[in-house]
């Protein structure tokens, strides 16, 4: 068994501005509705979550009163900001004092760029949902992210002159937000997707069950966030130029571009309502006029979802493939040396050991070997 992968994941913000409430809805289950009952955090609470590919994400949520920032910046910041992989740091839109906002947020890009300078920084912009009727091209939000991206260069220009930031390569990236609808659930899946290991051998892995299939696409949900992990074919967050020959011809490109949080955010409800009622949610599997989905376990922390347009696909065909990968999809969280499996797509990829017994006898096919 292979040692999980942990990555220091850092929530911040000032007080107020929904880290709490972002977290209980996507690692708690809690509706929108129900994070009007959460309290302000004292200091820093610790959670852990496990991934796909051995991941296990220790996420410090940090009370954003003066105070506790301030012991932050001080007789703690090499406790908090050493070792982290990602800074999560959440801005309220209708916030009316900006300009002391920036300057806790610069002081704190500080302390992680001495710290951390290979970490991500993800700036989810909150509470969208107040101001997008009274400013619907969402101008606000541009300028906010302007002001962000200028702090970010003021820092790496400070640091580099004073010989410190050699080692910062990340870009600051900004994300509009709100609790209310999918975009909590396309910011967080974007930010756990550069953190999984064994990420491009993933996505071949359900590339290759795609075609299998006859789909237009499969892509992986963490179990219990319904966050999206990986996608077939072209990159998750990719412009719809950007999509592979099968998605394009398969009409992906009209398909809606916030379809994976909406369904994350259906299905999680989803599950709480089977929750109450006593019951668990196991999957979904339906035969439409236009098309065939599935939604299944693929390993222990991952479900698949598979979409095929062609009309010879049955739901039976599709599940039996999934369960037939599944055991060699679950190594990728278990191993960092694939031995147990003979795989034409992990032989040529070099993210992971590949030390498979037997593998140079043609008598014995490869799971993806297409022969008969």
């Amino acid at each position: 068994m292979a040692t999980p992968a942990r990555k220091k994941v850092l929530l911040m913000g000032k007080s107020g501005s929904g880290k709490t409430s972002m977290r209980s809805v996507i690692f708690s289950n809690y509706t929108a509705r129900d994070t009007r009952r959460l309290g302000a955090t004292i200091d820093v609470e610790q959670s852990a979550v496990r991934f796909l590919g051995g991941l296990v994400l220790n996420l410090w949520d940090c009370g954003g009163q003066n105070a506790f920032v301030d012991n932050y910046l001080s007789s703690q910041k090499d406790t908090i900001f050493s070792n982290v992989a990602v800074l999560i740091y959440v801005f309220d839109i209708t916030s009316t004092e900006w300009e002391g906002d920036l300057r806790y947020f610069e002081d704190i890009l500080f302390a992680l760029r001495e710290n951390s300078p290979e970490a991500g920084v993800w700036v989810l912009i909150n509470k969208m949902d107040l101001v997008d009727k009274e400013d619907p091209k969402r101008k606000k939000f541009e300028e906010r992210k302007n002001d962000l991206l200028n702090v970010d260069n003021d820092v790496r220009k400070t640091l580099k002159d004073e010989g410190k930031g050699d080692n910062i390569r990340e870009v600051l990236r900004c994300f509009p937000t709100s609790i209310w609808d999918e975009s909590l659930y396309k910011a967080w899946s974007s930010i756990i997707h550069t953190l999984i290991p064994n990420i491009s051998l993933i996505t071949s892995h359900l590339t290759y069950l795609r075609d299998l299939c006859l789909a237009v696409e499969a892509v992986l949900f963490e179990a219990d966030t319904f966050l999206v992990i990986a996608k077939s074919g072209s990159p998750l967050d990719c412009d719809p130029s950007d999509l592979d020959q099968v998605e394009i011809e398969n009409g992906a490109k009209e398909l809606d571009q916030q379809r994976f949080e909406k369904i994350s955010e259906i299905v999680k409800g989803f599950k709480k309502t089977c929750s109450r009622n006593h019951e668990q949610y196991h999957g979904f599997e339906a035969k439409f006029d236009e098309c065939t989905i599935i939604l299944e376990p693929l390993t222990r922390n991952t479900y698949i979802m598979i979409i095929s347009v062609d009309p010879r696909a049955e739901t039976g065909a599709l599940l039996y493939n999934v369960h037939q990968s599944s055991s060699h999809m679950a190594e990728f969280a278990a191993k960092h040396t694939l031995e147990d499996h003979k795989c034409g797509i992990c032989r040529q990829n070099r993210e992971l050991k590949y030390a498979v017994q037997g593998d140079d006898d043609d008598s014995i096919p490869a799971w993806d070997d297409p022969r008969p």
